[in-house]
């Protein structure tokens, strides 16, 4: 099907489905005909009533016997004269039906005059006929001339309006055009002309899509829908920033306001777009964040520097200086060059996993790949290494967990850990990952000299442990008592788990 098809289907079949009454359940075609004929006469059904009543009151005066002789059809020309005069009243002071006066006053001027003359007794009622008829000509000219008139000061009238409105749109710092229900624009004011750079020839009449709007399938797919659906929800359509393209190919970004325009049926029409070019903004929020985006990567890149030479460099310094006395330690003491051994193991060990950390920083993609034991031991190790605070790690059950849920559970045991290292003071340090079906528990704890919670609890990294559990839906609580060291728990449970049959999807679901 072409397109311009397909966009006319949608429009119609949206405005049909929303503005044609329940009760009407004939064909359109021949709905149209029957306004077309109600919109051509709106007081057509008025001669047939007075011609009702008048037949009536004939029947009614004739059974009383009060029309005798002739007089019964003298007072039928009358009434006939008089329905056609009234009728030709109502539709004078009807402006939808002025224009239908002249062809009912005249004949009832007539009939009129013609009745009145045969009630009178004339034998020859020709003249008064002619006299009648001119008289009802003369009323009918003059009835047309007043239509005439009044209608050549409302073209004017209109005229000069239409005249002011299209000075006043051409020269307003706005973009402003008219879309049909397929999407032609069937109107588009100066400024927007020269803001595209089109000549009003090369863009009326053309589909928007193409034209202005970009044949993306995102585009087309948001430009069927406004079609659609913008009689059902009008709201959402009155502030859309959206993508447009130039003549020349460029891009530019434009907030449309778009609000649908119906006809006297209350069919839709045309659709109004009014639009601001907002493309410097665009482009300056394009830049601050990218701009962001580099200070972000500038700011991980000194953390990781930093952490490097705090963690790594440093261990690894005290690795090759304990290693450049081995020798005279081992000459001297068998005993202490074993345990300065076991130390540059320990050492290097620790260099090593604050190593594979800082990897892990740089590829946020073997995070999600790694298990999460085997990261929080990477991590302990690493503590133990850069603090010499040893960190014992506890794995229990198969903790096949989710990229989300595991790369939050790290998080937050890696900024608890830190806090270990910097601020508590511990001699050791503990890692507990308990994993089951319906649960998963991790508890970090130290012998530290601990705080009071409420006073140091958000200095030490709580609110970004509990963004984290935030994100992943669980719940993180933290214990501390000066002089006594510090817990953290983080409580998270498997929304997919059926606790009656007690089966479920793998724990690595966040529950979002």
């Amino acid at each position: 099907m072409p397109e311009s098809q397909d966009q006319e289907n949608l429009g119609e079949k949206n405005i049909t489905a929303v503005e044609q009454p329940a009760h009407q359940a004939l064909p359109k075609s021949r709905l149209d005909a029957q306004g077309k004929w109600r919109q051509k006469d709106p007081l057509r059904g008025l001669i047939w009533g007075l011609l009702l009543i008048l037949v009536g009151v004939l029947f009614f005066a004739n059974e009383q016997q009060w029309l005798t002789g002739g007089l019964w059809w003298e007072a039928l020309v009358i009434g006939l004269g008089a329905v056609f005069i009234i009728d030709a009243l109502f539709h004078y002071f009807n402006p939808a039906a002025r224009p239908y006066t002249p062809g009912r006053l005249s004949p009832g001027i007539i009939l009129l005059a013609i009745g009145i003359v045969l009630m009178a007794g004339f034998a020859t009622w020709w003249p008064v006929a002619l006299i009648a008829t001119g008289a009802a000509l003369f009323f009918s000219s003059w009835v047309l001339q007043r239509e005439i008139e009044r209608r050549t000061s409302t073209q004017v009238t209109l005229q000069q309006s239409e005249r002011r409105y299209r000075q006043i749109i051409d020269n307003a710092n706005s973009l402003i055009l008219e879309m049909d229900t397929r999407g032609n624009v069937t109107f588009i004011n100066k400024f927007a002309r020269e803001f595209f750079g089109y000549k009003e020839e090369e863009i009326v009449g053309r589909n928007a899509l193409g034209t202005i709007i970009p044949e993306t399938e995102q585009a087309r797919e948001e430009h069927h829908r406004m079609l659609a659906e913008i009689t059902l929800y009008p709201e959402n359509y009155l502030h859309i920033e959206r993508e447009n393209i130039l003549h020349n190919g460029n891009k530019a970004w434009v907030v449309w306001t778009n609000k649908p325009i119906f006809d006297e049926t209350k069919k839709l029409s045309e659709i109004l777009c009014i639009g601001i070019d907002s493309t410097e903004k665009r482009k300056a929020e394009i830049l601050l964040e990218q701009q962001l985006k580099e200070r972000t990567a500038m700011e991980e890149r000194n953390r990781l520097a930093r952490d490097l030479h705090d963690a790594v460099s440093q261990t690894l310094f005290s690795a090759s200086i304990i290693a450049d006395v081995l020798p005279k330690i081992w000459e001297r003491s068998p005993e202490e060059g074993r345990k300065r051994l076991r130390e540059i193991r320990q050492l290097t060990r620790g260099a090593l996993a604050e190593m594979r950390t800082l990897l892990l920083e740089l590829r946020p993609v073997a995070l999600k790949d790694a298990e999460l034991g085997e990261l929080l031991k990477q991590l302990g190790e690493s503590i133990n290494g850069r603090a010499r605070i040893p960190v014992e790690v506890h794995i229990e059950g198969n903790c096949e967990l989710g990229a989300e849920v595991k790369t939050a559970l790290y998080r937050i045991a890696q900024e608890a850990l830190n806090n270990v290292a910097k601020h508590s003071g511990a001699e050791v340090a503990s890692v507990n990952l308990t994993c089951q079906p319906e649960f998963v528990r991790l508890v970090i704890r130290d012998n530290g000299k601990g705080f009071e919670p409420g006073i140091k609890g958000q200095s030490l990294g709580l609110g970004i442990m509990s963004e984290r559990a935030r994100e992943i839906n669980a719940q993180l609580s933290l214990q501390s008592t000066p002089g006594e060291g510090t817990t953290v728990s983080v409580h998270w449970k498997n929304p997919g788990f059926d606790a009656q049959t007690k089966t479920g999807p793998p724990a690595g679901h966040s529950g979002k």
